[in-house]
């Protein structure tokens, strides 16, 4: 989908509708939760098989040893410029059991 879709349907919503919360569900990991935040990717953001699964930037997986080679090499995740929104991230399942 992209934002002016998105725009365009929200635009729609009446002042009711737009009051109420905002959530996800994730039918492959099996939670759900409200939305917090819509994050805009400043760079090109890459995953390498980490667990927790976290993203990384170029720089930082150049602190972590990998090469450029390396690097050009994996698949990019979320690409520089577009917004996203973590749904899964190990972090927040943790939360939601210590709450």
């Amino acid at each position: 989908m992209k934002l002016k879709e998105l725009k365009s349907w929200i635009n729609k919503l009446s002042d009711a509708e737009l009051e109420k919360e905002l959530r996800y569900n994730s039918m492959d990991y099996g939670i759900s939760g409200g939305i917090t935040e819509i994050i805009r990717s400043d760079e090109n953001l890459y995953y390498v098989g980490d667990q927790p699964v976290l993203l990384h930037t170029s720089a930082e997986l150049l602190k972590m040893g990998y090469s450029k080679e390396d690097i050009e090499k994996f698949e990019v995740e979320v690409p520089q410029g577009c917004y996203y929104i973590e749904l899964s991230n190990e972090y927040s399942i943790l939360e939601r059991f210590t709450d």
